[in-house]
């Protein structure tokens, strides 16, 4: 067996030389042409490859990149809908905590046990045990409401006295609406960074494939202009608008609803402290009526408190659209859609004497995302009745910033701006954009993938 696989072997390392000393000449003319054609069929077939497979790396890190930086929005605008509800609930704080500096309710609820007490000797000579009874259980009870009352407030001035100080700041200050105002302005940015990151992490640097440099990404809008540029003060990316310095028609809008949704957040929150606040008052202070009258008082608190800032301290509003008798189609594509582009050096060839690369520009790809509220989801529940089975999970499902449920998902890439997008060049010089030669919107959607 050793001797066979010695000859075959002996017969492989000669036979190069015996090809060489033929003198017939055919077998090397046609080995030469035979080489040289699988070296083109083998250029070619890894120039595809690598093409292929440098597209597909593309889209991916395209996609990567551009829902990364949807999600900043979309966290930016649950960010706004928290921070507007946080303002709320500081007026409603603000309002509670000055009723518990001043407690000016306790001297009414003095007032309240001191006329049951009055009363109770009254009840002595009643013709029923339950009520005769209430002569001696008056002036029993009333000590022990008291008694709940003062611990009650003690406690409250005790927290009003440190806290009280920091809630009036906030709102002189206007803290969280100068927050919102630097969350408005440095989204874009936020986006435009962690979408750049996304994309070097997909495409590194690497001299021998990508020319140098690391695979880059921009978000732009569908008005053509990218991320982070001048226009953000005109026309801001985040759709939101400032009840206060908003300088388009529907400002008056804005600030009404502003005004109406600070108060109706404001007393609910209110209501929902007091509640949280009260319960044992509810139950064993009935006589005082003072978790009653403390109701009261601190929504009186609240309205004055609300006087106090009539243009200021102010939920932040979705924008309506610039262009009135917009369709509903267009005006979520010039609010809510938003375009990724990925670019990167474009690759050296295999073979680079026989194959060229007739594109001279940087290998591009890109993506679309939309922000938006989903709705709420179908339930089926038999034992409702039969017209009401099938009903959506929740409450509250309109687009607003009350709604702390935006989120982004990607749809396909066919705003009429994206052309015009493509051929745009961003703000690396370094990087050149592709020519399309004038092709209009219908023809590029034909070619369009997406």
């Amino acid at each position: 067996m050793m001797n066979l696989y010695k000859s075959v072997l002996s017969r492989l390392r000669g036979l190069p030389t015996k090809l060489h000393h033929d003198q017939s000449g055919s077998i090397s003319i046609v080995s030469v042409f035979a080489v040289i054609f699988l070296a083109m069929v083998f250029g070619m077939v890894m120039n595809i490859g690598r093409h292929a497979d440098r597209k597909v790396k593309m889209q991916h890190a395209a996609d990567a990149a551009t829902y990364s930086g949807g999600v900043v929005l979309a966290r930016s605008m649950n960010t706004m809908v928290f921070t507007n509800h946080l303002l709320a609930d500081v007026f409603a704080l603000t309002a509670y905590l000055r009723e518990a500096r001043d407690q000016t309710t306790e001297p009414m609820a003095e007032q309240v046990l001191q006329a049951w007490e009055t009363m109770a000797p009254t009840f002595q000579d009643a013709p029923l045990t339950k009520f005769s009874n209430l002569a001696i259980a008056i002036p029993l009870k009333t000590p022990l409401e008291r008694n709940l009352i003062s611990v009650f407030g003690n406690q409250n001035a005790a927290v009003a006295e440190q806290l009280l100080p920091v809630m009036e700041d906030i709102l002189e200050f206007e803290m969280i609406p100068e927050f919102q105002r630097a969350l408005w302005s440095a989204s874009p940015r936020l986006a435009t960074m962690g979408a750049a990151e996304i994309a070097a992490l997909h495409g590194p640097f690497d001299a021998g494939l990508s020319g140098g440099t690391d695979m880059q990404c921009m978000l732009w809008r569908t008005d053509g202009m990218p991320f982070g540029s001048e226009a953000e003060f005109e026309f801001s990316t985040l759709p939101v608008a400032d009840p206060i310095y908003d300088t388009t028609e529907f400002q008056p809008v804005y600030f009404m609803e502003a005004t109406g949704q600070r108060s109706q957040l404001a007393f609910r929150y209110l209501n929902q402290l007091n509640n949280t606040m009260l319960p044992d008052l509810d139950r064993v202070a009935k006589m005082s009526q003072f978790s009653r009258l403390w109701r009261g008082v601190t929504c009186g608190y609240l309205g004055d408190l609300l006087n106090e800032h009539p243009d200021r301290n102010l939920p932040m509003q979705l924008r309506r659209s610039q262009l009135l008798g917009l369709d509903p189609s267009a005006y979520v594509e010039e609010e809510y859609l938003f375009v990724g582009v990925t670019y990167w050096n474009s690759m050296p060839e295999r073979l680079p004497g026989l194959f060229g690369n007739p594109i001279n520009n940087d290998d591009v790809t890109f993506a679309q995302f939309r922000l938006f509220i989903p709705r709420n989801r179908l339930v089926y529940d038999p034992t409702r009745p039969i017209d009401y089975q099938v009903y959506r999970l929740g409450r509250h499902a309109e687009r607003d910033l009350i709604n702390q449920s935006w989120t982004v998902q990607l749809v396909p890439a066919t705003t009429a701006a994206l052309p015009d997008i493509l051929q745009t060049q961003p703000f690396n010089d370094l990087i050149e954009v592709p020519d399309l030669g004038g092709i209009n919107v219908d023809d590029f959607r034909r070619l369009n993938t997406h």
